[in-house]
């Protein structure tokens, strides 16, 4: 029997597979070669306070958004990295066998008995004390220990362009691009064209490409976001990364937040009990409850805005602000205006 079983081997799993020390686990990824493409890789630079990244997982550095809204153009200033996600996720692969074993089984439900679980997989059954889900937004783990179903889900897709790539990102805030935003990012030899939406992602995709026409488009890919913290934890384990709600709720974006989580985990699942759990979950509230509330409140009032709402609203943000942190922007914006503590976060917290 194991201490620990992993089930996904997205970011979130892999860097506590690769972090969790002292411990008998395993981690099951039903993807032989991990899974199909369904982030863009767009990060902040504070990755670099949790991963030493190899050489060719960064394509770009990125120092300027420029976001757009009707007439409206505001310049800021980030720190960002366009990433590789495939060869991010390989090298994490990497990290994690190195700690711990991974199995290419893809997990079909799971058993409880008094002192452990079973999970049973499409090649056999696995025996746990406890269970670690990191299996995204339909997480089996999730719904089977705790019910859980996203409070909200996006559906966000992209699509690489072999063509010159510039030296910003583009962010449009326009109604017939999406219900919530499109974007442009310069790549490797390539743009990136995206869109982040509720509804009708076909829709908006085609109205998109065929205002922006991108040159020669080369590969796409789509996922499910969740968005909206969940519970976390639960007697025999807890839930890590899109499993957990673990998103920008803005964005969609959620690779800083699962480092995070990871890191506060490896901390708490040491002692191997229930408590433990919970004080996870509790600190990853402390560390970014915060702005995925607030950043949720906002969400909802821009649906109900029209274009030039947004517009007047944008420039109620941007008007004056020059710097933006990717992954506590409404913090660190409420911060700036009202003297409210951002929510930042670094490995060196752990």
């Amino acid at each position: 029997m194991h201490d620990y079983l992993i089930v996904g081997g997205g970011v979130a799993g892999l860097r506590l597979g690769s972090i969790l020390r002292n411990k008998n686990a395993l981690l099951l990824e039903e993807h032989k070669n991990l899974g199909p493409l369904r982030c863009s890789g767009l990060v902040s630079s504070r990755i670099h306070d949790f991963l030493d990244l190899e050489r060719g997982i960064i394509e770009k550095e990125v120092k300027q958004a420029i976001i757009r809204c009707g007439p409206k153009r505001y310049e800021l200033n980030i720190d960002s990295l366009v990433l590789d996600k495939e060869k991010l996720e390989k090298s994490l692969l990497k990290q994690a066998r190195k700690n711990l074993e991974v199995m290419p089984e893809r997990a079909i439900k799971i058993t409880e008995s008094e002192n452990c679980a079973t999970v049973h997989t499409n090649r056999g059954t696995h025996q746990a004390k406890y269970i670690i889900g990191c299996d995204g937004a339909n997480s089996l783990v999730g719904r089977h220990f705790l019910k859980n179903m996203p409070k909200k889900t996006y559906l966000g897709q992209f699509f690489y362009s072999k063509e010159p790539p510039g030296d910003a990102y583009e962010v449009f805030f326009d109604s017939r691009y999406s219900d919530l935003f499109a974007w442009t990012a310069p790549r490797k030899g390539h743009v990136e064209y995206g869109l982040i939406s509720e509804k009708d992602p076909k829709r908006y995709g085609k109205v998109f490409l065929g205002e922006k026409m991108p040159l020669r488009i080369i590969k796409d890919g789509c996922g499910t976001i969740p968005v909206g913290l969940q519970r976390a934890s639960f007697g025999k384990g807890i839930l890590l990364g899109n499993a957990a709600g673990q998103t920008k709720p803005l964005t969609g974006g959620g690779i800083i937040y699962s480092l995070i989580a990871a890191g506060i985990a490896s901390e708490e699942l040491e002692g191997a009990k229930p408590s433990g759990f919970l004080r996870y979950e509790k600190r990853c509230k402390k560390a970014f409850g915060r702005e995925v509330l607030l950043q949720n409140w906002l969400r909802k009032a821009y649906r109900l805005m029209g274009d030039p709402q947004k517009c007047w609203f944008l420039d109620l943000l941007f008007g004056r602000k020059r710097r933006l942190d990717m992954d506590f922007p409404l913090t660190g914006l409420l911060g700036s205006i009202f003297g409210i503590k951002s929510q930042k976060q670094s490995s060196k917290a752990f």
